[in-house]
């Protein structure tokens, strides 16, 4: 049995009908067909664009992030040496004169 000879709703079966109408027309069919084609083809190239996004934007962060690192690296190793020569004895003005050359 199927479904249009079970259902007792009428709009059920009136769906069937035209459906089973709109498959044997070839002319629908392949409109149905283009249809569902631009559609996975759009889906496929916003996935695509995606990626590329994604991709972009982490390569876009190591970037930040290893200037960031160098930058913090690079004052933890001058606040070490300054306080190395000031323990030293070196006066603030021999250490910047250090710094700056």
């Amino acid at each position: 049995m199927t479904i249009q000879q079970t259902t007792a709703i009428p709009e059920v079966k009136d769906t069937i009908v035209m459906l089973r109408r709109l498959s044997a027309d070839e002319k629908v069919r392949q409109e149905a067909y283009y249809r569902e084609k631009r559609l996975h083809d759009e889906a496929s190239v916003l996935g695509s664009a995606r990626r590329e996004g994604i991709a972009i934007g982490l390569e876009q962060g190591r970037a930040e992030g290893e200037a960031k690192g160098r930058a913090e690296g690079a004052s933890a190793l001058k606040e070490k040496l300054m306080q190395k020569w000031r323990a030293a004895g070196m006066t603030e003005q021999q250490i910047q004169d250090l710094l700056e050359e």
